[in-house]
């Protein structure tokens, strides 16, 4: 990959409080991944009260897009049981092919927890094949991108992404560094807005040029009233897009291409 500037869209911010696996993805024309390759900015961190789905989670995916939409795209959810224990990204990105049994900072390692078969354009979400590993439970939430960046030390992406606001200056000029936290006290559903009564403290880390490392701990009573506003304000299996509201006015939408669905019997299985 050539040495450029990767700048993080503070729309990754929003993915803080998606998961867990991504079901969906369209790929770069005319590319071919060798092997996997990460997406980037992807990682995060969840602690649900369920042992199964705590961790941190990674994202690899495997495409050959020369002639035509890959058939036979694969997308590898990657779990850390320890929940925090990131990858060492962050100043050298890890090439996807090397996730698959890295270790995290705080111990742990990245094992396939799903693997979607993703044959179609567009948001198939559960009619997508996934297939749980290890014996893992289904996934609560799935995912739709139709574009991420990814990181692939072996093949080139002539793509470049830059994003501006008072968050990604704050870090720029050094206002903002280490960690930091973002309160989450509203989500919005197709454009309507619930506001949650107990913020949802999502914990980041910057390395001085974007923010990584996301962490949402569901099991606190902010986590409890955010799970139960997508539970009253979405259809189970229905894809809606989705915004975020934080604390000090600032507000995201994640871009109107990526969709959002809801398994509502798992996330009402969560403590």
């Amino acid at each position: 990959m050539k040495p450029r500037l990767l700048i993080l869209s503070l729309a990754a911010l929003a993915l803080a409080t998606m998961g867990c696996a991504i079901t969906d993805y369209e790929g770069y024309i005319g590319h071919q991944t060798q092997a996997e390759a990460k997406f980037l900015f992807a990682e995060i961190s969840f602690v649900t009260g369920d042992p199964a789905l705590d961790g941190t989670y990674a994202y690899t995916v495997k495409y050959d897009n020369r002639n035509g939409r890959d058939v036979n795209m694969r997308i590898v959810t990657y779990r850390n049981s320890v929940p925090s224990s990131f990858s060492h990204d962050g100043q050298v990105d890890r090439d996807g092919d090397d996730v698959q049994g890295s270790g995290g900072v705080l111990g742990g390692h990245f094992l396939p927890q799903w693997t979607v078969t993703d044959p179609a354009s567009d948001c198939q979400f559960f009619a997508n094949r996934i297939q749980s590993q290890g014996g893992a439970p289904p996934p609560p939430i799935a995912f739709c991108d139709v574009i991420e960046e990814e990181v692939d030390k072996d093949l080139d992406l002539q793509t470049s992404f830059a994003s501006t606001g008072d968050l990604l200056a704050r870090i720029w000029s050094g206002a903002v560094s280490g960690g930091f936290t973002a309160e989450l006290n509203g989500i919005a559903f197709n454009g309507a807005t619930v506001p949650l009564a107990q913020a949802v403290p999502i914990r980041a880390t910057s390395n001085g040029t974007r923010p990584i490392r996301f962490t949402v701990d569901l099991t606190q009573p902010g986590g409890h009233g955010l799970v139960q506003a997508i539970l009253n304000n979405t259809q189970n299996g229905v894809p809606v897009s989705v915004g975020l509201r934080f604390d000090g006015g600032m507000s995201i939408d994640l871009p109107s291409r990526v969709k959002v669905l809801f398994d509502h019997n798992s996330l009402s299985r969560l403590p």
